[in-house]
């Protein structure tokens, strides 16, 4: 009798569709990030605002968080999940995996 390989991490139901219609599991899933130059940047699919200040905008995504930092960051419209954020952007960090916490400023 074959042993079946027991896999620890299953793929979700947006890659698998990905896998089939030929489009990022992102994308199925509602999230998307588009940059403007580098100062301005688009993303869809946010649902939650977890810090704000002019140095950095922390994002939940669902399961794992964005972090853009730069300086004077702002937003300058969030609706539906869509947020929109103008300023000197630095850098993205794509953080999580699991639960994403709020953090709490000081």
């Amino acid at each position: 009798m074959k042993k079946r390989k027991i896999h620890s991490e299953r793929p979700s139901f947006a890659e698998l569709l990905s896998g089939f219609v030929d489009v990022p599991a992102d994308l199925i899933s509602g999230m998307s990030l588009e940059m403007r130059g580098r100062n301005e940047l688009v993303l869809c699919g946010c649902r939650e605002i977890l810090c704000y200040s002019p140095e950095m905008i922390s994002l939940n995504q669902g399961g794992y968080c964005i972090l853009i930092g730069g300086r004077r960051l702002t937003m300058s419209s969030y609706s539906d999940g869509r947020i929109s954020i103008r300023g000197e952007i630095d850098r993205i960090d794509y953080c999580g995996g699991g639960e994403v916490e709020k953090k709490e400023e000081k």
